[in-house]
């Protein structure tokens, strides 16, 4: 197959993040919990660690050392399912958090082994709508206070943990939303800031949990945001105006008496700018992602209302050197959903917006490409859907927001531009 130089762009999704903690909590709380890699909870209140451990129809399985344990986080969202095989089957832990009674974490053991199981949590303070066995933990060391459950085959143990110290009593833990719930939740969450859908099934995950990770924290301090996978944004101004950015386009409130963020966000991110600029005033090439990142302050700026912040950002943007392309390994940090959206949504200094500018990803090619309400400027938001005939990309697209924004293909199709909100066309894509 031949193509048009520069057409085809180098893209390499190689990178895999499996952190060694999740956080969990609610949109915009006050408090977090960890889940580890083996499905020990830790509550940011300075409480012990709870552990988890399974009697089985051979011996005590202890999940901190058995080497058959599997972790999945569901879909990218705080929802973390822990597998232990065990004889007959699997005991499934589930751990994710709800707001209710002031906020608690949920724990939930199923077991899908063919025989009768009994769980010990480490902690006494565990809520339950059942007894524990009297009987304690049997043939096993475990901390003083240990409470034991008995699971039958098939069914499913919850508990909770209080997050705070809060007065709610008579907790109904059977009442309280599923992980199933959860998780579809979440989703319309982390959804509602747009998505993408390429054929490398990291992407939409690791989007998930970065963009989960800052709605947990947002409450929090700058300082305990790099709790999460977003980056240090108490000392990375790039990764902290990123994260601003993702927070607004999931519908926090950065500022007045609604917003749920206890920081002076104007004035952090005015200094953030500054400093981007200070650094990069004399480079030669501007780095990518400082270029995102000022793209990332006029849409806050302007989302806050603070018109003039953002034109006075983009007319100093116009007199920095040229951005540099994305590295061809994906970031691991907040970066990476600024790294896929430029692969695909270009946003450029006279305001038009480039589909594929730097081409279509090898790896992409032939593949049906979706994009989903990606940021366009403060105003807009651009969708579109890549269908193929033979070599040629077929391009259907929408763009939500006032008339008049000018699309362009860059080196996939130099020649095609449109101002029109909705249509299709037949991109070059490859020379004959």
């Amino acid at each position: 197959m031949s193509n048009t130089q520069g057409v085809i762009s180098s893209i390499s999704l190689s990178a895999r993040v499996r952190p060694a903690a999740h956080v969990l909590g609610i949109r915009g709380g006050g408090w977090n919990a960890i889940v580890n890699e083996r499905g020990s909870v830790r509550l940011n209140d300075g409480s012990p660690v709870l552990d988890w451990h399974i009697a089985a129809d051979d011996r005590w399985h202890d999940p901190s050392t058995e080497p058959s344990v599997r972790q999945t986080r569901r879909a990218g969202v705080p929802v973390i399912e822990t597998r232990l095989r065990i004889p007959g089957g699997d005991a499934i832990q589930r751990v994710y958090a709800v707001a209710d009674a002031g906020g608690l974490v949920v724990i939930e053991i199923t077991n899908e082994s063919t025989l009768p199981i009994a769980v010990a949590f480490t902690r006494p303070d565990v809520v339950s709508s059942r007894t524990p066995s009297p009987r304690g933990a049997q043939g096993i060391e475990l901390p003083a206070g240990s409470v034991v459950f008995p699971v039958a085959h098939g069914s499913t143990l919850r508990v909770a943990l209080r997050a705070l110290d809060n007065v709610v009593a008579n907790v109904d833990v059977e009442r309280l939303p599923s992980f199933e719930q959860l998780q579809k939740g979440w989703l319309k969450a982390v959804e509602q800031a747009g998505y993408v859908i390429v054929p490398e099934g990291a992407v939409a995950p690791l989007a998930a949990r970065l963009r989960s990770d800052a709605l947990i924290l947002s409450g929090h301090e700058i300082e305990d945001w790099a709790i999460g996978a977003g980056g240090d944004c108490a000392n990375d101004p790039v990764a902290y105006i990123l994260t601003l950015q993702e927070l607004l386009r999931m519908g926090e409130k950065l500022t007045g008496e609604s917003a749920q963020i206890r920081v002076d966000h104007a004035a952090r991110l005015a200094q953030s700018v500054e400093t981007l600029l200070k650094d990069n005033k004399k480079a030669s090439i501007l780095p990518w992602d400082v270029e995102r990142a000022l793209f990332a302050a006029q849409f806050v700026f302007a989302r806050m209302g603070e018109s003039r912040a953002a034109d006075d950002v983009a007319a100093t943007q116009l007199r920095l050197s040229s951005a540099a392309e994305p590295p061809n390994v994906m970031p691991t940090d907040i970066r990476a959903i600024a790294w896929v959206e430029e692969k695909m949504v270009a946003m450029q200094r006279d305001g038009s917006v480039q589909i594929f500018g730097r081409g279509i990803p090898r790896l992409w090619l032939g593949a049906n490409l979706e994009c989903h309400r990606v940021a366009a400027g403060p105003l807009h938001t651009v969708s579109f859907g890549i269908r193929w005939h033979g070599e040629k990309p077929a391009l259907l697209w929408e763009v939500a927001g006032p008339a008049g924004i000018k699309l362009t293909a860059g080196k996939c199709d130099p020649t095609w531009t449109s101002v029109e909100a909705t249509g299709e066309t037949l991109l070059l894509g490859f020379a004959p």
